[in-house]
């Protein structure tokens, strides 16, 4: 089982059908915190892939935005395929039972290698469960037949410490995160991602792509992975300071050997709502005639709206 990566990405949203249900008091201004473990089922064994957290008032809804690469360990094809996940987790009320849980997910297949069939269509799933004080489900989102990988989803839940809770800003915050490769052609956008939060929590997305490098000798390809976090801080005069952070690594993959290159920035801004901030990440090979490419630069484009 691989190291377990832990990020704040599960992210609240705040419907406005709830707001006067809390302005009287109502059971709906009650949290919970979420705890999603992202789980890799199949014949090799039981992988977690990430754990995200959110707490989240009754009636509202926290979204789990993610792609995950399912892989078959020793497959001689290279069998794998890309998904896009997509899930809402709505705590609906809380009795003596438990907690009632709406679930809607989706799920997309862009991309597969080694022989396996993409999906025509999106996997969806609607289910409502209740899940006991001390207790947690298990709720299946993507079979693959070709890989006999299963994804689940691993839920549980708890009241807050009323003991350790701090005041929280509850102004949510939409980020705008782009990523582009700079080449001296131009910029290509390869992602474009839109995340929720609030004042003083962390939203997280993850870039993973595959690039066929060219050879004559021998099959390479170079494996971009770069994982986005943005901290919102304090919002002040109408300003929002964040932290952006950003990790990940170029990895070079050849038949005999593979080659790393870290992959790292942190900064904080300042940003009105609407407002920009870029950033330029720049990563050079050891050796252009081994791995097949000599340097990589990207931009991000961070933007707020609240």
């Amino acid at each position: 089982m691989r190291t377990v990566v832990r990020i704040s990405a599960l992210l609240a949203l705040f419907a406005a059908s709830t707001a006067l249900a809390e302005e009287r008091g109502g059971a709906s201004a009650k949290p919970v915190d979420l705890v999603v473990e992202i789980l890799r089922v199949g014949v090799s064994g039981t992988e977690t892939l990430a754990i995200e957290e959110a707490r989240v008032f009754l009636g509202k809804g926290a979204l789990l935005n993610r792609e995950v690469t399912l892989e078959a360990p020793g497959s001689p094809k290279g069998a794998a395929e890309k998904l896009r996940l997509r899930a809402e987790i709505r705590p609906a009320g809380l009795s003596q039972a438990g907690l009632a849980i709406l679930l809607k997910s989706k799920v997309q297949v862009p991309a597969a290698r080694g022989g396996g069939q993409i999906p025509r269509g999106d996997i969806t799933r609607s289910v409502s469960l209740e899940i006991g004080a001390g207790a947690s489900e298990l709720v299946t989102l993507y079979e693959s037949e070709a890989l006999r990988d299963k994804v689940v989803l691993h839920i549980r839940w708890s009241e807050p410490d009323a003991s350790s809770s701090t005041p929280t800003d509850l102004t949510p915050v939409e980020f705008s995160a782009k990523i582009y490769e700079v080449e001296e052609s131009g910029e290509t956008l390869l992602a474009d991602n839109h995340l929720m939060s609030v004042v003083g929590k962390t939203a997280s997305t993850n870039f993973d792509r595959v690039v066929p490098l060219p050879g004559e000798s021998e099959k390479r390809a170079r494996q971009d992975r770069m994982e986005i976090s943005i901290t919102s801080q304090t919002l002040s005069g109408g300003s929002l300071s964040l932290n952006l952070e950003v990790s990940g690594e170029i990895i070079t993959l050849t038949p005999n050997e593979s080659f790393s290159h870290p992959l790292a920035h942190q900064g904080t801004y300042l940003l009105v709502s609407g407002e920009t901030a870029g950033v330029e990440i720049e990563v050079g090979s050891d050796s252009e005639s081994r791995e097949g490419w000599a340097r990589i630069r990207f931009r991000l484009e961070i933007a707020a709206l609240f």
